[in-house]
C-alpha cells in the first residue's frame, strides 16, 4: 500500500513541475503576444481613415462615394449584421519631396471582397482582392492582401477601399515601407511558424498520452488541436495557398466548416471536463442544444449557404462559452476546489481573450493594437486547454489511483473475511459435532431417568421430577443455541436458497406449537380453511419458529402472546401480501433498542439473565429479505409487535 502512495506522490510531483512549466509558457506567450502586437503598431504611414455606409448597397461609384461625408474610422466594418457596403478613405502620409511607393497592406485574409481605388493622373484606376479571387492576386507574403501604391509630396494622397463582406466585423490597414513591410513579413512568418509549432506539439502530446490511457477527454482534445491548427492555417491564407489556389470556393467552405468544427472541439472538450465530477443537468441540455444548432450550421455550409444570423449565434456562443463553464462549475461538487479554481481561471482568461476581440467590434480600441496577424490568441487559449485537460488528467488520476487503493484493501478485507468465515464454519461444525452427540445422550439419559421416576410415589419423586425437568429443558437451551449458530453460520455461507411451494401455513404452526415450550401461552385462532402461502416452508417455519422462542423469552412470565396470521389485500409494497404478526408484553425498562435489534449478537440490556445468543432477530431479518419480504418492530403500551410481509 505504501509502494502506491509514493508511486502517487511521484506521479503528483512531476504532473504539479510539468503544469508551472506550461503556466511559465503561457505567460511568455503573452508576453510575446504584446510585444508583437506593439511592435506592428508601428511604422504606420496611414494619417487618417474615414468611413462611409451605402443605404443602398450598390449604388455608388466612385465618383459619387469621394463627395461624401466620411465618418472617422478606428477599424470596425459594422456594428451589426446587416448586408451592406462599406467604402473607407486613407490618406497616406507624404514624402518630403519628389514620390516615393509605399505598400497598403489589408487584412484579414478572411475579407470577401476588396477594391482598391487610386488616382492617377486624374482617372480612378481599381485593383481587386478577396477570398474569392485567386490567392496569387495582390497577395503578401503573409497571405493578407497588399496593394502597392505611389505617394506624392505637396499634395494630400487619398486612396479609396470598397468593402463587401459579411465573414468579417473589422478590417486593419497599414501603409508601410517596402522594407519596414518586409520585415514585418519576416516577423510575422517566424510568429506563424512559433504558433504553428506549439499547436503541433501539444496535439502531438495529446495524442501519445491518449494512446496510453485512453482517456476520452485527450482524445477530443487532440481532435480539437487539429482542428485548431488547421483553422489556423486557413484564416492566415496558408491552407489556400498550398491546396485551394485554383479553387478558391473550397478555402471558404474550409474556413467555415473548420470555424464550426473548432467550436463544437472546445464545447465537448468542456463537457468532458466536467461530466466525471457531476456536471449540473442545465449544463448538458445547454451543450447538446448548441451541438445541434452548429450541425445545422454545418449543413448550411454544404448547401452554400452562410447567413449573417449564423455568424451572429457564433459570435454569442464564443462570448458566452467561457462564462457558462465557471457558471457550472459550483454544481461540481466532486471536483476539488484546487482543480475547480483552475478551470475557472482558464476559463475567465479563454474568455478574456476572446473578448478583448470583441472590444474593436465596441469602437473602443484598435485591433493592430490588441491582435496580431499571427493570431496568438489561439496560441494562449491552446496552452490553457492543454494546462486544463492535464489538471483534469491529473485529477483521473488520482481518483483511480485512490479506487484502486480502495479495492485493494476491499479485496484484502474479504480475504480475511473469508478466512474467517470458513475458520468460524470449521469450529461450529466442530462443535456442534462434539456437543450435539453428549446432549443427545444426556437428554436420553434424564428421559429414562424421569420415567422411572414417575413409577415412584409423586410425593418421593416430585422434587427430582423438577429438576430433570430443567436439566432437559437446559439441554434443549443448548440445542437451540447450536442450530442458530449452525443457521447463522449456513447464511453466512450463502447455503439457504429458497425453494418454492404452495403450502398450508396452518399445518406448519401446528407443527410447530406440538414441539414449543409453554405454547399454551400463545393465542392463535385457527382459521377453518387452509391458509395457503408460496415460499419456502423450511424458511418460513425458522422464521416463526425464532419469533416465537423470542416472545416466550423476553415477555412478562405467564402473560399471554397474540400470533395473527393472514392476507392482506389493502395497497402497500406488495399488490397482495401475506402479514404474520407476533405481539407479546414487557416490562417497564425491557423494551429493546429499536435501533439495533436486528443486529447480530445484540442482547438487551436486561436480557442477560436468559438463554440465547443475540442471534434470531438477526436471522429472521436476514430470511425475509431472502425471502423478498421484511419485518418491522413497533413498541407501544407495553407491547412490541414483530410484523412480517411477505408477498404472495
Amino acid at each position: 500500500m505504501s509502494q502506491v502512495r509514493n508511486v502517487l506522490n511521484v506521479r503528483t510531483v512531476r504532473t504539479v513541475h510539468l503544469m508551472h512549466f506550461l503556466r511559465a509558457c503561457c505567460w511568455l506567450l503573452l508576453t510575446t503576444f504584446c510585444l508583437s502586437a506593439q511592435a506592428n503598431s508601428e511604422h504606420d504611414l496611414i494619417m487618417d481613415r474615414g468611413l462611409f455606409v451605402e443605404s443602398a448597397p450598390g449604388s455608388l461609384t466612385i465618383e459619387q462615394a469621394v463627395t461624401q461625408d466620411y465618418n472617422p474610422f478606428g477599424v470596425v466594418l459594422n456594428r451589426g449584421f446587416t448586408p451592406t457596403i462599406r467604402w473607407l478613405r486613407l490618406l497616406v502620409q507624404a514624402p518630403a519631396q519628389g514620390s516615393e511607393q509605399v505598400v497598403l497592406r489589408v487584412g484579414p485574409h478572411y475579407i470577401r471582397d476588396i477594391q482598391l481605388f487610386e488616382q492617377k493622373e486624374g482617372v480612378w484606376i481599381s485593383r481587386t482582392a478577396g477570398d474569392h479571387f485567386p490567392v496569387s492576386q495582390n497577395a503578401c507574403a503573409d497571405h493578407s492582401y497588399c496593394f502597392p501604391v505611389t505617394v506624392h509630396a505637396g499634395v494630400k494622397n487619398y486612396f479609396y477601399l470598397r468593402i463587401d463582406t459579411i465573414n468579417g466585423f473589422f478590417l486593419t490597414t497599414r501603409a508601410l515601407q517596402p522594407d519596414t513591410l518586409s520585415s514585418v513579413m519576416v516577423d510575422q512568418q517566424r510568429n506563424m511558424g512559433l504558433e504553428f509549432g506549439v499547436i503541433l506539439a501539444i496535439a502531438f502530446w495529446a495524442l501519445i498520452v491518449y494512446i496510453r490511457t485512453r482517456h476520452t477527454i485527450l482524445g477530443i482534445f487532440f481532435i480539437s488541436e487539429i482542428v485548431t491548427l488547421l483553422f489556423t492555417l486557413s484564416s492566415s491564407g496558408l491552407l489556400a495557398a498550398l491546396f485551394f489556389e485554383k479553387h478558391v470556393w473550397l478555402d471558404n467552405l474550409a474556413f467555415n466548416t473548420l470555424y464550426v468544427f473548432r467550436l463544437m472541439a472546445s464545447l465537448l472538450v468542456t463537457n468532458e471536463l466536467l461530466k466525471q465530477f457531476g456536471a449540473p443537468r442545465w449544463y448538458g441540455y445547454y451543450v447538446k442544444g448548441v451541438l445541434a444548432i452548429l450541425c445545422l450550421e454545418l449543413l448550411a455550409i454544404k448547401l452554400d449557404y452562410v447567413t449573417l444570423l449564423a455568424l451572429n449565434f457564433n459570435f454569442l456562443l464564443v462570448s458566452i462559452m467561457p462564462l457558462v463553464l465557471v457558471a457550472a462549475l459550483p454544481w461540481c461538487h466532486k471536483m476539488p476546489v484546487a482543480h475547480r479554481r483552475l478551470i475557472a481561471g482558464g476559463a475567465l482568461l479563454m474568455g478574456s481573450l476572446l473578448w478583448i476581440d470583441i472590444l474593436p467590434l465596441l469602437g473602443w480600441v484598435r485591433p493592430d493594437i490588441v491582435s496580431s496577424p499571427g493570431n496568438w490568441g489561439g496560441l494562449i487559449v491552446a496552452v490553457v486547454l492543454s494546462i486544463m485537460v492535464l489538471s483534469d488528467i491529473t485529477q483521473r488520476r488520482v481518483i483511480y489511483d485512490r479506487e484502486m487503493q480502495e479495492l485493494q484493501f476491499m479485496r484484502a478485507r474479504n480475504l480475511v473475511e473469508t478466512e474467517q468465515i470458513k475458520e468460524r464454519s470449521m469450529l461450529i461444525d466442530m462443535l456442534t459435532h462434539e456437543l450435539k452427540n453428549p446432549l443427545a445422550t444426556m437428554r436420553m439419559a434424564a428421559g429414562s431417568l424421569r420415567r422411572s421416576l414417575q413409577q415412584q410415589p409423586p410425593k418421593q419423586s416430585a422434587d427430582s421430577t423438577d429438576r430433570i425437568d430443567s436439566m432437559i429443558q437446559a439441554i434443549n437451551n443448548m440445542n437451540t443455541v447450536i442450530e442458530r449458530c449452525v443457521q447463522v453460520d449456513q447464511l453466512d455461507q450463502k447455503g439457504f436458497s429458497p425453494k418454492y411451494e404452495d403450502f398450508d401455513v396452518n399445518e406448519v404452526v401446528q407443527a410447530l406449537l406440538a414441539s414449543q415450550p409453554e405454547a399454551e401461552r400463545i393465542d392463535w385462532r385457527q382459521q377453518p380453511s387452509p391458509l395457503m402461502l408460496r415460499t419456502d416452508p423450511n424458511l418460513f417455519a425458522i422464521v416463526l419458529a425464532n419469533l416465537l422462542d423470542n416472545a416466550i423469552k423476553y415477555s412478562q412470565p405467564e402473560s399471554r402472546i397474540m400470533l395473527e396470521l393472514y392476507d392482506d389485500h389493502s395497497i402497500s409494497e406488495y399488490a397482495s401480501r401475506f402479514i404474520l404478526r407476533v405481539t407479546n408484553t414487557v416490562g417497564e425498562n425491557d423494551a429493546p433498542d429499536p435501533g439495533s435489534l436486528f443486529n447480530r449478537y445484540y442482547r438487551g440490556e436486561y436480557a442477560h439473565d436468559k438463554s440465547g445468543t443475540g442471534l434470531g432477530l438477526y436471522l429472521v431479518k436476514s430470511l425475509c429479505k431472502i425471502l423478498g419480504g421484511s419485518i418491522r418492530f413497533e413498541h407501544k403500551d407495553h407491547r412490541v409487535h414483530f410484523t412480517v410481509e411477505l408477498k404472495r
